[in-house]
């Protein structure tokens, strides 16, 4: 018997990020399954010339997909330019180090939410849409059959679902990146409205409180012109149906996100609307007083879904308390606040989570680390602080366990667990008492995200190297790389993928790290608002704190 062929070693390679800005740091990696460890490296510029030499030294962390990786420091080139690193014969992509860095990446990502926008808000990518939204379910708790005017807001994902939870906390996240950039603030704010305009909609009436818009008849349709729905006669496509919940149902999750969004909404604008929608989003998830059910266990039928549900809702709470205290004064909501921050709920757990782990955004405007004033001393502020250390040790910890320095928890959409710990790991990095080392790892994420990883992709449509070309989007009916901007969900864990019947093939995978650059592949190739948001988020924390 023939003996059995041997693996194929994966291919030594050189990852490198950027762009970067002059003092931030630049550690490329070398992936090979041969000890490289003491060999030279150099560093030339665009017109060849040789501006640096270093000796390798051992990244740390799983060097997979490779047997061994290493780090070349790239920190001292202070230069603007384009640089390549060289190991023998291998050689890398360009490093770009420019003075704006990648203030650019913003500006890029935030394309993705034009493309997704709805109703008669305005799009660079399609027409008015879907402005017939939205019949509440017949099997809705109050007011069932009744339409509402609710077009408008953003498109979810790859798809044209409308939700809540992801629209309150993109909403939350692009005000929370105004703070941080004062120089991307007009364009993030702009943006923001659109999810303000939705989330106002969203509660036309004292017992309606809108969870989605649109279900699973989207997914069946496939992806199409969104301008086509209102015409097509089709049951749950030319008149989407709403499914809200009465105040006792919403659930704190949803909740304490839209009264977080829109009390900072309220807070730049001074608009009382904004203020007593928040208030009532707060105190309908206050009564709720769990989590929001699933819209299937909430008494509607099964082609309804079951997205995004939670297991945790005191978060929420936690951020839509803190920022009704900004927007009043009232020191009954710091007093609830510093209840929901000391929960359980709220414990570090190094990441800032569309379903889970809200309460980091109240803890850093709390803590003062967002640009504002901190809350009054006493025990909300000092767990406030304590939280954001926490969550920044972890977001180190993480990211010292892979060579590449991805700081989240590898899962189905890890570029949104990037984003968030990265930017984390940066908003911390000032707070006193804070681990060392916050803003390399901030950096590290990014250059993750726009590049340095096993793939050597950039995970955003349209900008970095190598950028991803194939996401799963409806976009794509306009032509390849379409929507530009769009964060896909990136690498994700290999049983993931084969659980929904996908099989990554790249020299590159791992057993914690697949990643598929194909449209049909929605776990690693499909966009989403807070993959995107996130990123965003991450970005903005670099500019502000590192």
């Amino acid at each position: 018997m023939a003996a059995p062929a041997a693996a194929a070693a994966t291919p030594d390679a050189i990852r490198v990020g950027g762009p970067s800005s002059i003092d931030e740091s630049k550690i490329a990696i070398v992936g090979s399954d041969r000890r490289l460890a003491g060999k030279g490296f150099k560093v030339v510029d665009a017109g060849g010339a040789t501006v640096l030499r270093g000796k390798l030294e051992r990244a740390p962390g799983k060097p997979a997909p490779w047997r061994h990786a290493y780090a070349a420091d790239l920190t001292s080139i202070t230069t603007p330019g384009a640089y390549r690193v060289s190991v023998g014969r291998l050689r890398s992509k360009p490093w770009q180090v420019t003075d704006a860095g990648s203030d650019g990446a913003i500006t890029t990502i935030l394309r993705y939410f034009d493309a997704n926008r709805d109703g008669a808000e305005p799009s660079a990518t399609h027409g008015p849409a879907h402005l017939q939204d939205a019949t509440i379910h017949p099997s809705a708790p109050t007011r069932p059959g009744e339409h509402i005017d609710i077009a408008g807001g953003w498109m979810d994902a790859g798809d044209m679902l409308h939700f809540t939870q992801t629209t309150a906390f993109a909403t939350a996240a692009l005000e929370t990146s105004a703070l941080l950039d004062p120089e991307n603030a007009p364009a993030l704010l702009a943006e923001a409205d659109v999810g303000i305009r939705w989330l106002l909609a969203a509660h036309p009436y004292p017992d309606v409180f809108v969870a989605q818009v649109g279900d699973e008849r989207d997914h069946d349709l496939g992806f199409r012109d969104p301008t086509d729905d209102d015409a097509s006669g089709l049951p749950g496509i030319a008149t989407r149906f709403a499914y809200s919940l009465n105040p006792g149902m919403i659930g704190g999750d949803l909740g304490g996100k839209a009264a977080a969004a829109l009390a900072m909404a309220y807070q730049r604008s001074g608009n009382p609307a904004l203020l007593a929608a928040a208030r009532d989003w707060y105190a309908a998830g206050a009564l709720s007083a769990a989590p929001a059910p699933t819209l299937v266990n909430a008494g509607y039928p099964d082609y309804a879904g079951r997205f995004y549900h939670a297991s945790h809702w005191q978060d929420s709470m936690a951020t839509g308390a803190l920022e009704l205290y900004r927007a009043t004064g009232e020191t009954a909501y710091l007093d609830e606040f510093g209840g929901y921050i000391a929960n359980n709920d709220s414990e570090a757990n190094g990441t800032i989570g569309v379903v889970e782990s809200f309460a980091p955004i109240g803890a850093a405007d709390a803590c003062g680390a967002l640009g504002r004033d901190p809350i009054p001393p006493g025990p909300a502020l000092d767990r406030s602080c304590e939280l954001l250390r926490e969550n920044a040790d972890i977001a180190i910890f993480q990211a010292r366990k892979n060579a590449f320095g991805m700081p989240g928890f590898f899962s189905w959409g890890t570029t949104a667990q990037n984003g968030g710990t990265g930017a984390l790991a940066a908003i911390a990095a000032n707070v006193p008492g804070a681990p060392a080392g916050g803003c390399e790892v901030a950096a590290g994420a990014r250059d993750y995200l726009l590049g340095r990883n096993p793939f050597g992709r950039s995970f955003v449509v349209g900008y970095g190297q190598k950028a991803a070309r194939s996401p799963h989007h409806w976009a794509s009916v306009f032509g390849s790389g379409q929507p530009v901007g769009a964060v896909v969900g990136g690498p994700a864990p290999r049983s993931q993928i084969r659980e929904q019947g996908f099989k990554a093939k790249s020299p590159f995978n791992s057993s914690f790290a697949s990643y598929e650059d194909a449209r049909r592949n929605y776990v690693t190739s499909e966009p989403a608002l807070d993959y995107s948001v996130a990123s965003i988020l991450l970005l903005a924390a670099l500019r502000s704190h590192c």
